[in-house]
């Protein structure tokens, strides 16, 4: 059996093994939550209810020292990529990863590329830091989107202001009617007030742990107005027309640098086409390039010429738009 074959075998039995692991976890949570859900409903359903308990039965709260062994990794997720919902975040990284490391293997086999021991390992590794990467790419479009949309959030909450809402007030009022992934953080600021934090450290733990800069600027505004005082609505309605500024201007980096993207993509999709209209055209030229092995060479070379060119094209453009 082929080498290949046998890589991609592993793979997916790696996969698989990986979600039925996944699947029993998230039923033994389940099933843990179900009985202490019982426990705190059992003294509801009469003496006879609370006594049918098995002794010895954990306690309603889920104590801290038993920690699901996945809680670390949620914990790096929310701190790096504070914009995601992890659960949802992980399932788009292993999709991403899966079609990577299939990617991989595929282009091993249609170059023709000597396999060995090292091929799984090769392929597992090319998987996770795709899917590492598919994570930093979904937290910048949502930090992106975020941009794009806060300042009609502190528009909203600039007129809630001028109307004589209080500014944390106002807060919660937006909070409810903001979609992600503004939403969730400024209900993130209201479930901290809510449990008794002030407003300052509220505030100060928001932005230390989102890390975008509009809203950095967007908490300063509130903890100095609630510190020295004045019209939070004059406040809130500068701080949207600089936010509209600063979007305005990134909006020209990106176009600026449009043409960068379009002959990125344009060579990443040309290569492909002209070796499928030379198998029609020029069938000799392209059985070349697989059966002998100048032409193996040949491939392999254009292959990585054309790969380290997509990634120059892709810094150069990355560090326009910064």
């Amino acid at each position: 059996m082929s080498p290949f074959v046998l890589a991609a075998a592993a793979w997916g039995v790696s996969l698989l093994g990986a979600g039925a692991v996944w699947l029993v976890w998230r039923r033994g949570g389940d099933r843990a939550l179900r009985r202490r859900l019982a426990r705190a409903a059992a003294p509801l359903a009469g003496p006879v209810a609370a006594e049918a308990g098995p002794a010895g039965e954990e306690s309603v709260f889920r104590p801290q020292e038993r920690r699901r062994w996945l809680a670390g990794l949620w914990a790096v997720l929310e701190a790096r990529y504070p914009l995601l919902d992890p659960p949802r975040a992980v399932a788009k990284g292993l999709g991403f990863g899966l079609a990577a490391g299939c990617a991989g293997w595929f282009s091993l086999w249609f170059l023709s590329a000597p396999s060995g021991w090292w091929t799984f390992p090769l392929l597992a590794a090319v998987g996770g830091l795709a899917g590492w990467y598919s994570l930093s790419w979904l937290h910048a479009h949502q930090v992106t989107v975020f941009i794009r949309q806060f300042p009609e959030v502190v528009d909203q909450i600039a007129r809630l202001a001028t109307a004589g809402v209080p500014a944390l007030e106002a807060i919660n009022v937006a909070a409810e009617d903001t979609p992600a992934p503004a939403g969730p953080v400024l209900r993130d600021i209201r479930d901290g007030l809510a449990a008794g934090l002030d407003a300052d450290g509220a505030l100060r733990a928001a932005a230390d742990r989102v890390r975008i800069a509009e809203f950095t600027m967007f908490t300063a505004v509130i903890r100095l107005q609630r510190r020295s005082g004045g019209r939070v609505s004059v406040a809130f309605a500068n701080l949207a027309d600089t936010l509209r500024d600063r979007n305005k201007t990134a909006l020209k980096v990106r176009a600026s640098t449009a043409q960068t993207r379009v002959t990125l993509l344009i060579l990443s999709v040309m290569p492909v086409l002209v070796l499928v209209v030379q198998k029609f055209t020029a069938p000799d030229s392209v059985d070349m390039l697989f059966n002998t092995e100048e032409g193996t060479n040949l491939l392999r070379a254009g292959v990585a010429l054309i790969v380290i060119g997509i990634f120059a094209a892709r810094t150069i453009a990355a560090r326009g738009e910064g």
